[in-house]
C-alpha cells in the first residue's frame, strides 16, 4: 500500500524519534557499561581490583556517555606486573564537600582584657588653673642672685675700715701684731655669748649711724670685738676710724662708753665658718699652745674678732681669737 502524502512526514518525524535517545537514558546505559566491566573482571584466573575508595558525587559533573564503538583496553598477558593504577585527583567540588573549612573571619579576634581607660581630655580652663614647674632659668637666675649677693657681703666687708697693724711674725694660721693706740666705743649686756653679743651690736650701731644721738654718722670699721669681763657679762666694741682722737668724737649716749687703747702686741689666731663656743674654745687652745711652744709670755683672757655680718655663709667669714702678750698692755679684758 501506497503512502500518501500525509503520512510521510508522520513516519519520518516517528523514525527519527526511534533513533534518537533521551537523556534520562544516558546515565541509566553509562552504569550498565560500568557494571558489564567490572564482571569481565571478575573471571577466574585475573586479578581483582582494589575497590576505588567510593566518591561523593553529589555535587559532582555528569561524565559524557561513552560511544558505542568504543572498544575495550585490550588485557595485559598472564605472569606479566599490572601498571600500578593512577590515583584521580579528587574533585574541588567533592573535596570541599568531604571537608569543609571553617569560614574566613575577616574581623580580628576579640580581646578578652578589659580595654585600658582612656585618658579624660582637659579643658582649656582646667589647664591654666594648673601651677607649672618652676623652670631651670629661674633657679639658675636665684643662684645666680645668692652668689651675686654673697660676694657683694665679702666686697663690702673687705672695704670695711680695718686698723693698720704690723705682722711680726706668721706661722700658718697664726700671726705675732704690733697694733698702734686705737679708740673704741663699747657695751656690756648680760646674758649668753650670742645673745649678749646681738644686743651689744644694735646698741653701738645706732651710735655710729647716728640713731641714738644727733650729729653726722660714723663710717663702719671691722673688726666687732667681743669678751668676757668676768662679771657675768659680755663687753662688745667697735674700733672708731682712724685720724678721730676720743674728744673728737660724738658724745656718748648712755650705755656706750668711748675708751682710747694704748699700743700692743697681739697674737691672733685665724678661722672660717660659724664661730660658736666650741670652736671658739678650741682655737683658743691651739693659739695658748702655740705660745707656749714658742715661749712667748700672755696674759689676759682672750678677745673675739668678728669681720663680717652674721647672715654671710660661713665658708666667707673671717674671724680671730686673740690673746694679749704681756710686755705690752692695751687691747686686753
Amino acid at each position: 500500500m501506497a503512502d500518501t502524502p500525509a503520512d510521510k512526514p508522520k513516519r519520518r518525524r516517528t523514525a527519527k524519534s526511534e533513533g534518537a535517545e533521551t537523556p534520562a537514558a544516558k546515565p541509566a546505559r553509562a552504569s550498565r557499561a560500568k557494571a558489564s566491566a567490572k564482571a569481565a573482571e571478575a573471571k577466574p584466573g585475573t586479578r581483582t581490583k582494589k575497590a576505588a575508595a567510593p566518591t561523593i558525587t553529589q555535587s559532582t559533573p555528569e561524565k559524557p556517555a561513552r560511544p558505542r564503538n568504543a572498544k575495550a583496553a585490550p588485557k595485559p598477558p598472564e605472569g606479566t606486573a599490572k601498571p600500578a593504577p593512577r590515583k584521580r585527583a579528587a574533585p574541588k567540588a567533592a573535596a570541599a564537600v568531604a571537608a569543609p573549612s571553617a569560614p574566613k573571619s575577616t574581623s580580628a579576634p576579640k580581646s578578652t582584657s578589659a580595654p585600658a581607660p582612656t585618658p579624660a581630655p582637659v579643658r582649656a580652663k582646667e589647664r591654666e588653673s594648673f601651677p607649672e614647674p618652676p623652670k631651670m632659668g629661674w633657679i639658675a637666675a636665684l643662684g645666680a642672685a645668692a652668689a651675686f649677693g654673697g660676694a657683694w657681703f665679702v666686697w663690702r666687708a673687705s672695704r670695711a675700715e680695718e686698723p693698720d697693724y704690723q705682722t711680726i711674725e706668721s706661722d700658718g694660721a697664726v700671726e705675732i701684731r704690733k697694733y698702734p693706740s686705737l679708740v673704741t666705743a663699747g657695751t656690756q649686756v648680760r646674758g649668753e655669748r650670742e645673745q649678749a653679743l646681738r644686743d651689744g651690736f644694735r646698741t653701738l650701731a645706732d651710735y655710729i649711724f647716728a640713731k641714738s644721738r644727733p650729729g653726722a654718722k660714723l663710717p663702719m670699721t671691722a673688726p666687732v670685738l667681743a669678751d668676757a669681763p668676768g662679771d657675768g657679762g659680755w663687753r662688745t666694741r667697735f674700733i672708731m676710724p682712724r685720724g678721730k682722737a676720743r674728744a673728737e668724737l660724738p658724745a656718748a649716749p648712755h650705755g656706750v662708753e668711748l675708751t682710747a687703747e694704748p699700743a700692743a702686741r697681739i697674737a691672733a689666731i685665724r678661722f672660717s665658718g660659724r664661730a660658736d663656743d666650741a670652736t671658739l674654745e678650741t682655737k683658743e687652745a691651739e693659739l695658748r699652745s702655740w705660745l707656749q711652744t714658742k715661749g712667748l709670755p700672755h696674759e689676759g683672757k682672750a678677745v673675739h674678732a668678728f669681720y663680717n655680718a652674721p647672715f654671710l655663709p660661713g665658708p666667707f667669714r673671717r674671724n680671730e681669737v686673740l690673746v694679749r702678750l704681756s710686755d705690752e698692755g692695751g687691747m686686753s679684758a
